[in-house]
């Protein structure tokens, strides 16, 4: 505490999903304490939630090295309206939520300032190599962890870590009807008169729509023609931040558009096609058969792969250690064959109830529901320690 009665936490999340976190934790947090001090760096769904906005988030939702350069003076306007904002105001608890790059540069600076670092939703070290963890440590002082592996993992390299559980159970667990949806999937599966729905998510980032509008518009008509006369729709995820627009002149028009939630969307499809990232997770969560597709700019690709550790791409394969769902990479990502890679779907139920006995074991292992509550009342106790130091 910074000797004023109202505790003040800056929260900084990037991208669409942690727009979308971000507020579910405010939420909680004003649950515990109605009277707290909100300031953030975040997108529309963050000052929704009533975050006294420093920054935006949504021109910063970048990814990839050469982009990143493209951004760069819009990273540097959010920087340094944050450190004139941290200078002059009393902020309590600064809480970095996943997007290493932006958060990185402001943990350091927080912890320069002496303002404790409460960092959620760890970067993927494990990925990158664990020798990356020295630097990141004397960043922060707690580490909220959402894999099952990443407790051990951070523990064994000095961090002080808190086990938060996955938040996407908030969504999936609990009330969400996985087996109802899994009933009425598998009879549209098995009808070929019935309406088959299969979902498209292009991604939240503009640079991920430009790769993979042109190769889901193709896929969609290679699926179209394989069916031949089955009623088919396809419904396109929009994220937040991007224009519909952009997504139903990809498809000219041929495709249903949706700003629903994803957790809204996908128990209503029958099949999906989704770029990589926090979505493909979302898809085994919800028990949706699916084709995961990655595909980036040439020199992107070249430098991930000489810096990636781990087998997979996709969450749910690097979750069960295996290959749950097949994964379109780069060359690999050509519409005719992810076409007939979906469409193995409709054509063989046993590869299917092996992929349903997956999802349930990746249920399993991504903890209960009552995420961001849980790690809500464990800032409100860390932010009352008035701790302020290294941590580990």
């Amino acid at each position: 505490m910074k000797g004023n009665d109202v505790r003040h936490i800056f929260l900084s999340c990037g991208e669409a999903s942690g727009d979308r976190y971000g507020a579910d934790l405010i939420s909680a947090l004003r649950s515990l304490d109605p009277d707290l001090r909100i300031s953030a760096m975040g997108g529309e769904l963050v000052a929704a939630a009533g975050a006294e906005i420093v920054a935006s988030s949504e021109p910063l939702a970048v990814m990839g090295f050469t982009e990143v350069v493209q951004a760069w003076p819009e990273i540097h306007r959010a920087r340094r309206s944050i450190d004139r904002f941290l200078k002059a105001e009393k902020v309590d608890l600064v809480i970095p939520l996943d997007f290493p790059g932006f958060n990185g540069w402001l943990a350091g600076r927080a912890r320069s300032l002496g303002i404790p670092v409460f960092w959620l939703i760890a970067p993927q070290l494990w990925a990158w190599g664990g020798w990356r963890t020295r630097g990141f440590r004397g960043k922060i002082d707690r580490l909220g962890t959402i894999l099952p592996f990443e407790a051990d993992f951070f523990r064994q390299r000095g961090f002080d870590v808190f086990p938060m559980g996955h938040p996407l159970m908030d969504d999936y667990g609990g009330d969400f009807p996985f087996q109802e949806s899994l009933t009425l999937r598998e009879r549209n599966l098995h009808d070929r008169d019935k309406l088959l729905t299969i979902g498209l998510f292009p991604g939240s980032r503009r640079q991920e729509l430009d790769h993979l509008l042109p190769t889901l518009k193709v896929t969609a008509q290679a699926v179209v023609g394989h069916l031949g006369n089955r009623p088919l729709k396809f419904l396109a995820s929009v994220a937040p931040g991007i224009d519909p627009r952009l997504v139903r002149d990809a498809f000219e028009g041929q495709v249903e558009t949706t700003r629903e939630p994803v957790a809204k969307i996908l128990p209503g499809c029958d099949l999906a096609l989704v770029c990589s990232g926090t979505v493909s997770l979302e898809a085994a969560l919800a028990g949706v058969p699916h084709e995961l597709v990655y595909h980036t700019g040439a020199f992107n690709y070249f430098i991930a792969r000489k810096l990636v550790r781990v087998p997979y791409i996709g969450l749910s394969n690097l979750l069960l250690d295996r290959p749950v769902v097949r994964e379109h990479v780069q060359e690999g990502a050509s519409p005719l064959p992810l076409a007939r890679s979906l469409l193995r779907w409709i054509a063989r139920p046993a590869e299917r109830e092996v992929f349903y006995g997956d999802c349930r074991e990746l249920r399993g292992k991504c903890g209960a529901p009552g995420v961001w509550r849980r790690t809500a009342a464990e800032i409100l106790r860390f932010a009352g320690t008035g701790r302020n130091g290294a941590g580990g």
